[in-house]
C-alpha cells in the first residue's frame, strides 16, 4: 500500500469503515511511514477536537413536552371530536401566537446555522494555525524546495486534484520558497511557503466547492492567519509576522493572479 492510497483511506479507517484486511494494511504502512503515521495522528486529534468544539443545543423541556404531546395524539387514532365554533375574533390571536412560534424557530434556526457555521471557521483557523507551527517545529516546511514558481507549480502535478495557483512574489518582499502537501478542512491541500525575512508563510490553498471561505483574520498565540475566497479556491495565509504584512501578502497575491 502507497501513500497516496494509504492517504485516502485513513478518515474511512477512523470511521470505522475498513474491512479488517484493509485496516491491517493501513496500519503495517503506518508502521513503516513516519508521515502517514502523523497525518493519522493528527486528523483523530482533529476529530477529537470537533466533538468537543462544536456548540451542542438541547431543546427547552417545555417544545419536548408539546413535541411528545403531539406525537401521542398522531398516535391514538380514530377521527378527533370536531371542534366546537368559535368566533372570529377568538381564533384570530391563535393565528398570531402561531406566527410568532412560526417566527421564533425560524430565528433559533438561523442562529443556530450561523453558530455551528462561525464554530466551523474557527475550528478552521486553528487548524491551520496547528498545522504551521507542526512545520516548523517538525522543520517540514516544503516537499519540494525552490523559488522558480515553474519548479514549484508542476511538482503539484499528480499529487493533488486540482491545480493550485503558484507565483513568486520576490519583487514585493515576499519571495516563494517551496511548496507541500498538507491535509486541511477534511481533504488534501496544497502549502505554498513564502518568506519575509527571517519568517515562514504558509499558505493553503484547496477547491472551494460548496463551502467557501469568508474574508477574515484570526491571531492566536502570536501567529495571524487571513483567509480568502477567490477564482474557484480557498486561500488561508498563516505566518508570526504582523496582521498588517499578511494583509498585504494576502493583497498582493490575489493582484498576482
Amino acid at each position: 500500500m502507497d501513500c497516496s492510497e494509504t492517504r485516502r483511506r485513513i478518515e474511512a479507517d477512523i470511521d470505522g469503515e475498513l474491512d479488517l484486511v484493509r485496516h491491517l494494511e493501513l496500519a503495517a504502512h503506518r508502521q513503516e511511514c513516519p508521515e502517514c503515521a502523523r497525518l493519522d495522528e493528527t486528523l483523530r486529534a482533529r476529530r477529537a477536537a470537533l466533538r468537543e468544539a462544536l456548540p451542542r443545543f438541547s431543546a427547552p423541556s417545555q417544545l419536548r413536552g408539546k413535541v411528545l404531546a403531539a406525537l401521542r395524539a398522531e398516535g391514538m387514532g380514530g377521527a378527533a371530536p370536531a371542534a366546537p365554533m368559535r368566533p372570529a375574533w377568538v381564533i384570530w390571536p391563535n393565528w398570531n401566537l402561531v406566527g410568532v412560534a412560526a417566527s421564533i424557530a425560524m430565528a433559533l434556526f438561523v442562529g443556530y446555522s450561523w453558530g455551528q457555521a462561525r464554530a466551523r471557521g474557527n475550528l478552521l483557523l486553528d487548524e491551520a494555525i496547528s498545522d504551521h507551527i507542526r512545520s516548523l517545529q517538525f522543520n517540514h516546511l516544503s516537499d519540494v524546495v525552490s523559488a522558480d514558481q515553474h519548479t514549484v507549480k508542476p511538482w503539484f502535478a499528480g499529487k493533488l486534484d486540482f491545480a493550485p495557483p503558484v507565483v513568486d512574489l520576490a519583487s514585493s518582499g515576499f519571495p516563494l520558497a517551496g511548496g507541500r502537501l498538507e491535509h486541511l478542512a477534511g481533504r488534501p491541500a496544497a502549502a505554498l511557503v513564502f518568506r519575509r525575512r527571517q519568517h515562514a508563510i504558509n499558505l493553503f490553498i484547496w477547491p472551494a466547492g460548496a463551502d467557501p471561505v469568508s474574508d477574515r483574520q484570526a491571531e492566536l498565540n502570536g501567529y495571524h492567519a487571513r483567509s480568502w475566497c477567490h477564482g474557484g479556491f480557498n486561500f488561508l495565509a498563516v505566518s508570526e509576522i504582523s496582521a498588517a504584512e499578511l494583509g498585504q501578502f494576502a493583497e498582493i497575491f490575489q493582484a498576482a493572479n
